[in-house]
């Protein structure tokens, strides 16, 4: 309905191996960068797991004095550091309103073993002078790569109305952890020496403002960002289940994603892929049922290949890199992002760009 709420793009800050803000990864992937490296860890025959770490500067802020609590450890220090790092980003843009509500993407219990403590993480945003979200609105979801696309959806059914202003999404998550890596570990996921069909673990955050106010959004050469609502959908075959692996919860996301959509063509697909063949059958079935509504010309782009498979960073991530290359990118209108998570749910949704002074005046008519 074109009175329905819509959420745009207010601002964005990102971190991880190949760069420190959404322009310098969006570059470097460009370029071709990886950061994939070898690490200390090392599998169950001995062989180094490569991993795709934050460079070690990015944690030696002079300014940040944490609350370590009780228990603090490598990937709990550096969660924390690398959303404050992404989040500085939003106020250096002045995106963020007042008392803005915060959605924190976080894995599945299955792979959270050191995820960070929500009172941790509300104890250091205090100290690092966050106050402009609210720690009373603090909540998170705990469904893995998919949870950012699940948290625009928290946000357009309980926050849009009440916090029009604007909300933030993001994550912000560090695998060095051998109790994290366990379980892939076990599964043959992990790349280690020489080809194989595994991943790489990779560390960052990325942080986004979404705002019911065309007037707040970010803009470039007059243009700005509308992040339409998600297709949500389970995958029964996923990868903690003896059920068959069939590729259908990706279609039914991508399915909910187009059906309202009557927009300009998807230009390209942001995909959560991050180099294991598993990934491949599910994107192969969603293609044909819905190629239909995609065009025979759209382009895929994982950029894991570049900075690693970032967890429960993967879907704000994907967001924001989408985001930004339309807003530079005079060739696409619109883009389709998805995202997998290895306990079932599937995400897709659509970001467009838009005239802002038309978008406005659709706001002012209502």
């Amino acid at each position: 309905m074109d009175d329905a709420p819509q959420l745009y793009l207010s601002g964005m800050g990102m971190v991880n191996a190949i760069g420190g803000s959404v322009s310098m990864v969006s570059a470097a992937a460009g370029a071709g960068i990886n950061r994939y490296t070898l690490s200390r860890f090392v599998d169950d025959s001995g062989n180094p797991i490569r991993l795709a770490p934050v460079p070690d500067e990015v944690f030696d802020h002079p300014d940040w004095a944490l609350d370590e609590g009780d228990f603090h450890s490598e990937p709990q220090d550096h969660a924390i550091k690398m959303a404050l790092h992404a989040l500085g980003q939003l106020a250096e843009q002045g995106a963020f309103p007042e008392q803005a509500p915060l959605i924190l993407a976080m894995n599945e219990p299955e792979l959270c073993a050191d995820c960070l403590p929500l009172d941790k993480f509300k104890a250091n945003l205090a100290l690092s002078g966050h106050d402009w979200l609210s720690p009373e609105l603090l909540r998170s979801l705990h469904t893995g790569r998919a949870a950012g696309l699940e948290a625009v959806a928290f946000a357009y059914d309980y926050l849009v109305e009440t916090y029009p202003q604007g909300m933030v999404i993001g994550a912000s998550d560090s695998p060095n952890n051998y109790t994290r890596l366990r379980i892939p570990e076990q599964q043959n996921r992990l790349l280690t020496l020489g080809p194989n069909d595994g991943y790489a673990p990779g560390e960052g955050a990325a942080f986004l403002v979404l705002t019911a106010d065309p007037a707040r959004a970010l803009e470039e050469n007059g243009q700005i960002i509308v992040v339409h609502p998600p297709g949500l959908a389970r995958e029964v075959g996923h990868w903690f289940s003896d059920e068959p692996y069939r590729g259908e919860g990706l279609d039914a996301a991508f399915k909910a994603a187009l059906a309202d959509y009557n927009g300009p063509a998807i230009h390209s697909i942001y995909s959560s892929m991050n180099g294991e063949r598993y990934w491949a059958k599910e994107y192969g079935v969603a293609m044909t049922r819905s190629g239909d509504r995609l065009g025979d010309d759209v382009q895929l782009v994982h950029p894991a290949e570049h900075y690693g498979d970032l967890g429960s960073a993967t879907a704000p991530s994907l967001l924001a890199l989408a985001a930004f290359d339309l807003l530079k990118n005079t060739r696409a209108q619109s883009h389709l992002v998805y995202s997998s998570s290895d306990a079932g749910l599937r995400g897709a949704l659509i970001v467009e760009k838009r005239p802002r002074a038309m978008e406005i005046s659709k706001g002012e008519a209502v």
